[in-house]
């Protein structure tokens, strides 16, 4: 693997960054019970001990990526990038405060709306409308999703089953990924969904610009797996065990 190879050649200066959902950890119908397969947080130690910077960026809050991979010297970047992990504490970006009542009104105005649908308040900068145990009422939720937006002024974030109401700030994980791999001569970064797009964008805007040398974009394979992240991938790999592997077979490498 010629891609992998280029990381491995300078590990100290290779920034590799990996998703949560449905690329550690397997997509469930309770969002909240998602748990990552049980070898994700050893292989992100490895990870961490070999190169210079490994982080997961995810739409999930920091304080639930922390729970659940609770390794030393991981970078945490939640919430799309809204929030990060800084040593014990989590800094969110400061504009999303002013945000912060108004996706509170939203969430509560869906729970009223759809009772059946499945509401998560993701700590308090976005809130998710989930359909997977109610697939009847998938229109109803993405009709709510986007008067919801409009209303209040957040972003509408489509995703697996879901949509995502949040800060309308210009902040993805797209910009997480450029942070995390400025300095970087390599970086990868493994996704399985829509919100990846902007990680994969990134990436190949900074080759050309020339402030990499080398970008790695890796597709996860489910039956939901948007066509065009499989497409624009360099490697495409199935479902979480597969993205285990890949980073694996990237450890023996320096090891």
């Amino acid at each position: 693997m010629t891609l992998l190879s280029a990381l491995a050649a300078d590990p100290a200066r290779a920034a590799v960054i990996v998703d949560f959902d449905g690329t550690l950890a397997p997509i469930v119908d309770d969002p909240p019970a998602a748990t990552p397969l049980p070898e994700a947080a050893a292989t992100l130690d490895r990870l961490a001990r070999c190169f210079g910077r490994v982080a997961v960026v995810s739409g999930r809050p920091v304080s639930f990526l922390r729970h659940h991979l609770p390794v030393d010297g991981l970078t945490l970047f939640g919430q799309y990038g809204v929030e990060r992990s800084v040593g014990d504490g989590i800094e969110t970006v400061p504009a999303a405060a002013r945000w912060v009542e108004a996706v509170h009104r939203a969430a509560d105005e869906a729970e009223a709306e759809l009772p059946g649908l499945f509401v998560e308040r993701k700590g308090t900068v976005a809130v998710g409308l989930h359909w997977r145990r109610r697939p009847d009422l998938e229109a109803a939720a993405v009709d709510l999703g986007h008067r919801l937006a409009g209303l209040h002024g957040l972003r509408l974030e489509p995703g697996r089953q879901t949509v995502e109401l949040r800060p309308p700030l210009d902040v993805d994980k797209g910009t997480a990924v450029e942070e995390l791999a400025t300095g970087a001569s390599a970086a990868l970064f493994i996704g399985d969904d829509r919100g990846d797009l902007a990680a994969f964008d990134t990436l190949t805007r900074l080759v050309d610009e020339g402030r990499l040398t080398h970008a790695v974009r890796v597709a996860v394979r489910s039956s939901e797996a948007p066509a065009e992240l499989l497409d624009r991938a360099d490697f495409v790999v199935d479902g979480p065990r597969g993205a285990l592997r890949l980073l694996d077979e990237l450890v023996a490498l320096v090891v």
